[in-house]
């Protein structure tokens, strides 16, 4: 919207008041396709071997990112870390209809730490969920 008086352009933002929560919730987005991208944190315990946390989201279709940190007094963690075999300290991320797996290697110790996944996601779609109709 431009206004004529004063030359100024006007773009829509996002609400920069975005309250991370345990709760699903829209982020406002919208991804390639038209769905609505939501976002839901999910608190985790400690760990040192795999961990299977159920999400509880309902008509989930695919994760666009996870980010899962964890934290102990002053030392913070942030996962995933690059590779997981039977000789590196690698930890893997996998999320599915479901569950938030984290697949850890077998020099992980989490289990004295606690923390949090943030999930950005797109459900299963009808069309008028969608910003193109």
């Amino acid at each position: 919207m431009k206004n004529d008086i004063l030359g100024k352009v006007y773009v829509k933002q996002k609400d920069v008041y975005f309250k991370y929560s345990t709760d699903e919730q829209w982020t406002g987005e919208y991804w390639i396709n038209g769905a609505k991208i939501y976002c839901k944190v999910i608190a985790i315990d400690g760990f040192n071997s795999d961990k299977h946390i159920n999400h509880g989201i309902s008509n989930f279709d695919m994760v666009l990112s996870a980010d899962v940190f964890m934290k102990y007094n002053d030392y913070n963690c942030m996962i995933p870390r690059a590779h997981k075999d039977n000789v590196h300290d690698g930890i893997a991320i996998v999320v599915n209809k479901t569950q938030l797996i984290l697949e850890v290697g077998p020099v992980n110790d989490f289990s004295s730490m606690s923390g949090y996944a943030i999930l950005k996601y797109i459900k299963t779609t009808k069309k008028k969920e969608t910003k193109y109709g």
